[in-house]
C-alpha cells in the first residue's frame, strides 16, 4: 500500500504517530523540528490549555502577561509595537490589510501569498499588482527592487504597497532601498517576512525590517522555536496606530486563542537569542559546498539580475535538472529514504534549517542525493518552468470577483472565464491567476503540466475551478 492510500486509512494519531516513529531527517516547518521545545513542552502542559482568566490576560486587550510578552518581542525586533498572533501569518497579513484606510490603495506583489489576496478582497480596497523580477532561463524567482516600485508607485498612485521577502527561496529583497522608495512617494511599506522571524538574532543573517518597514508580519513557527500557527504582526513608525492593528487582528482572529501557541512564542524569541544561528549559517556553507560536490546537482548562491539583495544562508536550494530530476521527484526519492523536505517546484528542492537539526540528518541528506541514479540532464522547458508573475487580463476587482456568483467548470473548460478565487500551486501558496482575472489558455497549460508533475494545486477542487457566473 502507497503512503497516500495509507494515509487515508489511518487516524490523525497514528499518521502523526508513524512519522514519529519513522524518525526522519525533517528539513521543513516548524523549525523546532520536534526538539526545540524541550525544557517548554512537559507532559503536564496540558493544564496550561486555559482561556481568558483574571490572572492569564487578554490577548484581544493585553494589560497583563501578555502585554509584557508582546512588549519584550517588540524590543527583540525593533518595532513601536508587536502582537500575539495565534492564526497564523495569514491572520497577519490580512489583518494588516484591514487597517488600511478606505480611501487607501493597494499595490500588492504578485507573488505575495494567497492570504494576502483574500485579506485585499476582506477589505474591498483598490488593488494594483506589481510583478518580482523572474528569470526565464532558470525559471527563478527574484525580488521587487526599489527601482521597480518608485515606478509603480509614481503610476499606480498606490498609497501602500506589499511585498514579500525573503521567499520561499530564502531571497530577499534590498529592504532599506524598497522603504525609501515607498516613503518617498508618500506610501506605506508593508512586508511579508513570514519566514524571515529569525533575522535579528545574527549579523551573518539577512537584515531584519525593524527601522524600515512600516508594517511587517513574522511566523515564528516557520523558523523558530515555537508551535505551528504561532506569528507575530509588528508596527514600525508610520500613520497607523497599535489600536487600529489589534482591532483588525480582533476582526478575524479567534476569540479562544490557544495560551500554548502564545506561550510558545514567547518561548520562541527567549530561545532564539540563545540559538547558535551563526553557527548554523556555517553549518549550511559546509553542507551546501558538499551538495555541490555531487555531480549534476547546483546551489544557488548570489542569484543576478532578479533583484535578490541578499540571502537567507539557512534555506538550502538544490536545482536537480542537471542531475536528471524534476524536484517533484527528487523529493519522492528523498521521503522513501525518510527525508522529509519543506517544498519541490519543477526544478529544485528547498529544505529549511534551523539550529536544532540532527548532524546525522545531513549526513543523511547527502547519502541520499548522492544515491540518485544520473539521468540525462533535464532543460528548462522539459523540466517545466517556474511560474509567470505577469499581469493577466482583469475585468473586475478582487472583491467584487470573489464574492460574485459563482459555478464550478473543469479547469480544461475555463478559458475565458473570470477567476472567482486564486489558483495556484502549493506550495508556495502563490496565485498565478488572481481573483477578477481572466484565465487563459497558458494558465491552464501551466497548472495542468505542474500537477501532472507532482505539484499540488490551490483553487482547484476535484480537476474544477470556481469561475464568476456569465
Amino acid at each position: 500500500m502507497d503512503k497516500q492510500k495509507l494515509a487515508i486509512t489511518q487516524t490523525l494519531q497514528e499518521s502523526l504517530g508513524a512519522y514519529e516513529r519513522e524518525n526522519p531527517a525533517r528539513f521543513h516547518m516548524p523549525g523546532h523540528k520536534g526538539r526545540g521545545l524541550s525544557g517548554f513542552w512537559r507532559d503536564e502542559l496540558q493544564l496550561w490549555d486555559v482561556t481568558e482568566l483574571s490572572n492569564t490576560d487578554n490577548l484581544h486587550a493585553p494589560s497583563g502577561a501578555i502585554a509584557a510578552a508582546e512588549e519584550s518581542m517588540a524590543r527583540a525586533y525593533s518595532a513601536k509595537a508587536s502582537f500575539f498572533v495565534v492564526n497564523g501569518g495569514t491572520n497577519a497579513l490580512q489583518a494588516m490589510i484591514l487597517a488600511l484606510d478606505e480611501t487607501d490603495k493597494l499595490l500588492l506583489a504578485r507573488d505575495c501569498h494567497r492570504s494576502a489576496v483574500n485579506g485585499a478582497a476582506l477589505r474591498g480596497i483598490h488593488t494594483d499588482y506589481i510583478s518580482p523580477r523572474y528569470d526565464e532561463t532558470r525559471g527563478l524567482l527574484g525580488m521587487v527592487t526599489p527601482d521597480d516600485l518608485d515606478r509603480a508607485l509614481q503610476e499606480t498612485g498606490a498609497t501602500a504597497a506589499l511585498i514579500t521577502s525573503p521567499n520561499m527561496y530564502g531571497f530577499c529583497a534590498d529592504i532599506e532601498g524598497l522603504a525609501k522608495a515607498a516613503h518617498k512617494n508618500g506610501a506605506l511599506l508593508l512586508v511579508d517576512s513570514a519566514h524571515g522571524a529569525h533575522f535579528p538574532f545574527s549579523d551573518v543573517l539577512p537584515r531584519a525590517l525593524g527601522g524600515y518597514a512600516d508594517v511587517y508580519v513574522h511566523s515564528q513557527h516557520k523558523t523558530m522555536d515555537a508551535l505551528t500557527q504561532a506569528a507575530s504582526l509588528h508596527l514600525g513608525e508610520c500613520r497607523i496606530t497599535p489600536e487600529q492593528l489589534r482591532k483588525a487582528l480582533a476582526m478575524t482572529e479567534t476569540t479562544s486563542p490557544s495560551y500554548l501557541l502564545m506561550a510558545s512564542l514567547d518561548w520562541s524569541v527567549y530561545m532564539a537569542k540563545r540559538r547558535d544561528w551563526t553557527g548554523q549559517v556555517a553549518r549550511c556553507i559546509a553542507l551546501e559546498e558538499k551538495i555541490e560536490a555531487i555531480d549534476g546537482l547546483s546551489i544557488f548562491h548570489e542569484p543576478v539580475g532578479i533583484g535578490v539583495f541578499e540571502r537567507d544562508r539557512t534555506r538550502i536550494v538544490i536545482d536537480v535538472t542537471e542531475r536528471g530530476y524534476t524536484g517533484y521527484e527528487a523529493q519522492t526519492i528523498l521521503e522513501e529514504n525518510h527525508i522529509y523536505l519543506e517544498m519541490a517546484d519543477a526544478r529544485r528542492l528547498v529544505l529549511i534549517t534551523s539550529p536544532n537539526d540532527e548532524k546525522n540528518w545531513y549526513d543523511q541528506l547527502l547519502d541520499a542525493l548522492s544515491s540518485l541514479p544520473k539521468r540525462v540532464p533535464r532543460n528548462a522547458k522539459t523540466a517545466g518552468e517556474e511560474i509567470r508573475f505577469s499581469a493577466n487580463e482583469q475585468r473586475m476587482g478582487i472583491r467584487e470577483a470573489t464574492f460574485s456568483r459563482m459555478q464550478a467548470l473543469p479547469l480544461d473548460e475555463a478559458k475565458g472565464f473570470v477567476a472567482a478565487e486564486p489558483i495556484g500551486i502549493y506550495p508556495p501558496g502563490i496565485a498565478l491567476v488572481m481573483p477578477g482575472e481572466v484565465i487563459d489558455q497558458r494558465a491552464i497549460d501551466y497548472l495542468t503540466t505542474q500537477e501532472r508533475g507532482g505539484g499540488t494545486l490551490f483553487g482547484v477542487r476535484d480537476g474544477k475551478v470556481f469561475v464568476v457566473c456569465q
